[in-house]
Formats: structure tokens, sequence, C-alpha cells
């Protein structure tokens, strides 16, 4: 009878102990892959605010991503009409799944 309730509280205690690998595990992917989409969005504005001014709409070329990753960065014009202020959105998805989304505003310069 011991035995058998030796095996069956180290039963519960492996369960357990596997249940919280799994969910650490999971966690730790969650966290890689919203470091990695974040550092992606960033690099990728970069980019772009230091290129040249490009007009609204606008598909910007961009940086090789790792594996699983995509990245789409367009600009959009914020005022219907007019193309001097653009609406730059850079998004990362991974596997398909949209995991960030940065935007930021640039001005045309004058001249």
């Amino acid at each position: 009878m011991e035995a058998l309730v030796a095996v069956s509280v180290f039963t519960l205690l492996g369960s357990a102990v596997m249940t919280g690998m799994s969910a650490s595990g999971s966690a730790a992917y969650s966290i890689e892959t919203g470091a990695t989409a974040s550092n992606l969005s960033s690099n990728q504005m970069e980019i772009i605010l230091a290129g040249a001014y490009q007009d609204p709409p606008y598909a910007f070329t961009t940086i090789t991503p790792p594996a699983g990753y995509i990245i789409s960065a367009t600009a959009k014009q914020f005022v219907q009409g007019d193309t001097n202020i653009a609406k730059i959105i850079v998004t990362v998805y991974r596997n398909a799944q949209l995991v960030t989304t940065l935007e930021s505003l640039r001005l045309k310069e004058p001249g």
C-alpha cells in the first residue's frame, strides 16, 4: 500500500514539474518572439527615416528577417490628398501571425 501511495505522489509531482516546464518554455518562446520583432521593427524604421522621403502611398524594401519572420513597411497619407506628411507603418509577423506594429509620422523637407 505504501508503495502505491509513493508511486502516486511521484506521478503527481512529475506531472506538475512537466506542466511547469512546458509553461516556462512557452513563455520563453513568446518573450523571444516579441524581442526579435521589436528589434526588427525598430531597425526597419531607423533605415526608413534615415533614407530619402518617399511620397505616400509607398512600399519600402525591407531588411532580411530571420527565418519565420516577415516584415512589411509602408508609407500612407496621413491627411487625405496631402503627400507632404506620411504615416510610416512597419509590421512584423511570425508564422503568419502579427507580432508587432510600429508607426511614425514623417514630414517632407521643403525645397
